[in-house]
């Protein structure tokens, strides 16, 4: 199951981007194939639901890679996915972090 917190996911899709980066800047018509499809149908499957079928970016996500595509087996262009990737991540909000303070002077809960 993937997991459902943004900032997991966000930081899938970090890791995604940096290794897609190095893949790309060694050649951008590398193609992504057998056991490094399944990573990134999860990736990309943990944003859509994330962001939501209704969202352009999700939408357009079957069209670089979709649940044929990874059951064919078919090569994914690795500077597609990366794309992909950016712009899932981008479309991610992530709520702000609440900070406590627990200074004896101020009341416990209290916003900073």
């Amino acid at each position: 199951m993937a997991p459902s917190d943004p900032r997991q996911i966000r930081n899938m899709l970090d890791g995604l981007i940096g290794q897609l980066e190095a893949i790309t800047k060694r050649d951008p018509e590398q193609e992504l194939q057998g056991i490094a499809l399944g990573p990134l149908d999860a990736a990309i499957t943990a944003a859509k639901e994330i962001i939501g079928p209704d969202n352009p970016v999700a939408a357009s996500a079957a069209d670089v890679i979709s649940p044929d595509t990874v059951e064919r087996g078919e090569p994914i262009r690795a500077v597609d996915a990366l794309v992909l990737a950016q712009l899932l991540r981008d479309s991610i909000t992530v709520p702000p972090i609440r900070i406590e303070q627990r200074d004896p002077y101020f009341r416990r809960g209290t916003e900073i």
